[in-house]
């Protein structure tokens, strides 16, 4: 019983971090364009 209980969780932890890692990404995608964008912006804009 003891051993289902630990497969269990094992598993829903796993889960978590599947469930945690997209988002993760997602967000580290958009603030590396965010970053682009605004340099870009910036360097138009010293240019002139």
């Amino acid at each position: 019983m003891i051993m289902g209980h630990h497969e269990e969780h094992h598993g829903h932890s796993e889960a978590q971090q599947n469930e945690i890692g997209g988002p993760v990404t997602l967000a580290i995608m958009l603030a590396a364009v965010a970053i682009m964008v605004i340099y870009f912006l910036v360097s138009q804009s010293a240019a002139n």
